[in-house]
C-alpha cells in the first residue's frame, strides 16, 4: 500500500495534467457541436484508414491462396496440352511420370548475385523429382534440377557458371548453349550459333529439344544483341532471358524426361 501511495506521490503532477486534459476535450468536443463533427469525422476517417489497411492485409492473404491454387490449376492444364501434343494418349501415359508431367514448386530459396547461383524448391524424390529434370515458369526456362531429397531440392539456374542449355533461334534448325558469365541477372550469352546464321536482334530464343530436361521450343529469351567478329566462326550474342530471375514463386518441375529407347541407345554407346 506503501509502495502505491509513494508512486501516486512521485507521479502526480502527470496525473493531474492527463486528468486536466482529458476534461478540456470532453468540454470542448461534448458541449460544442462544430468540434465534435470536426472529431468525429477525423475519427471516422481514421478508423477508415486502419480497417482499410487491414483489409488490405487479408486480401493479400488471400491472394496468396488464390495464387497457390491457380498455380496448381496451370500445372494441371500444362499436363492436358501435352496429352494434346502428344501422337496418341496411350504414348504420353507410356512417357509420363506417375506424378504428372509438370509438377508445381514453391521457390523457398534464390540467389542471384554470386557467380555461381543455385535456387531450392520445396519438392523432392517423394514428388517425382529426379537430376536433370527442368525447371521452368510461366515466362520461361529457369534451370535444371541438380540433387533432388525426399522434400527439397537443388536446382541450377541459368545464373550458374556451370549452367549450359542446349537453345536454338525460333524458326530455323541453328543450335548453341545458353550460358551466364556473371554481371545481370537478366541477361545470358547464346554461344556456338554458326557465324552465317542470320539472327538478329529481336529474334526469340527457344530450347532445341535435345536435350530431355525441356520439351523443344521452351521460351528461353529475346536476342538483344548480335556480334560478328571477322576471325571467329561462331556469333557472339546477348540474350534478355525471358524469366525474371530476381522474382520467384511457383515454378513447374518437367519430369517426362525418360525415353526408354534413348537411354538403351546410350547405354549401348557407353558399352562399346
Amino acid at each position: 500500500m506503501r509502495s502505491l501511495l509513494d508512486f501516486l506521490v512521485r507521479h502526480g503532477s502527470a496525473f493531474l495534467f492527463i486528468l486536466l486534459e482529458g476534461l478540456s476535450l470532453f468540454m470542448l468536443f461534448g458541449m460544442n457541436d462544430r468540434q465534435n463533427s470536426a472529431f468525429m469525422t477525423s475519427a471516422g476517417n481514421l478508423s477508415g484508414g486502419i480497417l482499410s489497411v487491414s483489409s488490405g492485409i487479408s486480401d493479400y492473404f488471400g491472394l496468396k491462396a488464390e495464387n497457390t491454387e491457380l498455380a496448381t490449376e496451370n500445372a494441371m492444364l500444362r499436363d492436358y496440352v501435352e496429352v494434346l501434343l502428344a501422337d496418341t494418349v496411350s504414348e504420353f501415359r507410356n512417357q509420363a511420370s506417375a506424378y504428372g508431367i509438370n509438377v508445381l514448386a514453391r521457390v523457398i530459396d534464390n540467389s542471384i548475385r554470386k557467380d555461381d547461383n543455385y535456387i531450392t524448391i520445396d519438392r523432392g524424390t517423394v514428388d517425382g523429382l529426379e537430376k536433370g529434370m527442368g525447371v521452368y515458369n510461366a515466362r520461361g526456362v529457369i534451370g535444371v534440377v541438380m540433387l533432388a531429397g525426399n522434400r527439397n531440392s537443388i536446382v541450377l539456374p541459368i545464373l550458374n557458371s556451370k549452367s549450359s542449355i542446349s537453345c536454338k533461334i525460333k524458326g530455323t534448325d541453328h543450335f548453341g548453349f545458353l550460358e551466364w558469365h556473371g554481371g545481370s541477372p537478366y541477361d545470358a550469352k547464346l554461344k556456338d550459333i554458326p557465324y552465317q546464321s542470320e539472327v538478329v536482334k529481336g529474334d526469340t530464343v527457344v530450347t532445341s529439344g535435345f536435350s530431355q530436361s525441356f520439351p523443344e521450343s521452351s521460351l528461353v529469351g529475346i536476342v538483344n544483341r548480335v556480334e560478328r567478329r571477322q576471325n571467329d566462326h561462331t556469333l557472339d550474342i546477348d540474350v534478355r532471358l525471358a524469366t525474371d530471375m530476381t522474382d520467384l514463386g511457383w515454378v513447374y518441375v518437367h519430369t517426362q524426361t525418360d525415353d526408354p529407347e534413348i537411354e538403351e541407345l546410350n547405354r549401348l554407346v557407353e558399352g562399346n
